[in-house]
């Protein structure tokens, strides 16, 4: 059975102030698009789709300049951590990918009956039988 939802461990905001300065390329206090597409291109030896990451920023862009800051980047951090480790505590073989059993086993975790009655079963007809 899965573990605990999304287990967070605190980040160092020094260590991530590093890495923020790393990324941001041309010093100028906020990372673009393209800075982050090369960061998370580097840090996982593949690339990120470009629309990923356009999203990625305007997730977390509060002042809609087209980049984020140090304090965007860290709550972006926070939340990509956070589906990582999700991801991680469902992915039960560490094979990289949630098989059907895996996403079974968190859609009931996150998912009452009722909501799966009323909002999932009418796009997954033998979703009782799946999950």
């Amino acid at each position: 059975m899965a573990r605990n939802f999304g287990q967070y461990q605190a980040v160092d905001r020094n260590q991530l102030w590093s890495l923020f300065q790393r990324i941001d390329k041309n010093g100028d206090g906020g990372i673009n698009a393209s800075e982050l597409q090369l960061a998370l291109r580097n840090g996982s030896w593949t690339e990120f789709n470009p629309e990923t990451v356009r999203l990625m920023i305007g997730m977390f862009d509060r002042d809609r300049n087209g980049t984020i800051d140090f304090n965007e980047f860290f709550s972006l951090w926070e939340f990509v951590t956070m589906w990582g480790n999700t991801f991680r505590q469902y992915d039960l073989d560490s094979s990289g990918a949630i098989d059907r059993r895996e996403l079974s086993i968190a859609i009931k975790s996150f998912v009452s009956s009722a909501f799966r009655v009323q909002y999932i079963r009418p796009y997954y007809h033998n979703i009782d039988a799946e999950i």
